[in-house]
């Protein structure tokens, strides 16, 4: 499997041509993006849609998270020492630890996820509700976020976008994506 590094220029060009229907004139839209990278890229697909619609565009963050994500990032200590430490390591072992990582939590079907939504989530004024995250691998945390929404008794139509969908065996494929069959190593990535 391949690793590129994310381009922001080619990633609003894909915003500006995938999302240039996406907007209804003189309806809502909350923004999703799932915490940790997907805030980055939903602050973008906000700014992008900001530019072309006079739709009044809402955004939110929300957590969802394997276990797995949860220990890497608990302790401030680790992540600093982490992070320091894949400054120093040559390319293309981070790309090695990269794919190794993605291989074994995709064989070991971490299904579970913990799901945090802000308590006073009010869907019904929204015509259009679009999830952000940053990337799909296995599909559960997008496939999570978007059933909870859907048992809200929204009418508002889900969609859904990632910047990559690393296997296109998942479990629930984002509406829209950039990148297949890579992995992308972002600027917020602890080896970014």
């Amino acid at each position: 499997m391949k690793v590129v590094n994310f381009n922001q220029e080619v990633f609003e060009s894909f915003l500006h041509e995938e999302l240039k229907d996406f907007l209804i004139e003189n309806s809502l839209v909350l923004i999703i993006g799932i915490k940790e990278g997907g805030i980055p890229i939903a602050e973008m697909v906000k700014v992008n849609l900001e530019k072309i619609t006079s739709t009044q565009l809402d955004f939110i963050t929300i957590k969802c998270q394997r276990p797995s994500t949860k220990s890497k990032k608990k302790s401030s200590i680790v992540k600093y020492l982490l992070k320091n430490l894949f400054k120093v390591l040559p390319q293309f072992f981070l790309n090695k630890v990269r794919i190794y990582e993605h291989k074994f939590l995709m064989n070991n079907g971490n299904q579970d996820r913990e799901l945090y939504l802000p308590e006073n989530l009010q869907l019904d004024n929204y015509h259009k509700i679009l999830i952000v995250d940053d990337a799909v691998d296995s599909g559960y945390t997008l496939k999570n976020v978007v059933e909870k929404l859907e048992k809200s008794n929204s009418s508002a139509k889900i969609y859904s976008l990632a910047v990559v969908v690393t296997d296109k065996n998942a479990v629930k494929i984002p509406d829209y994506y950039l990148y297949s069959d890579v992995l992308i190593r972002f600027p917020w990535s602890l080896d970014g």
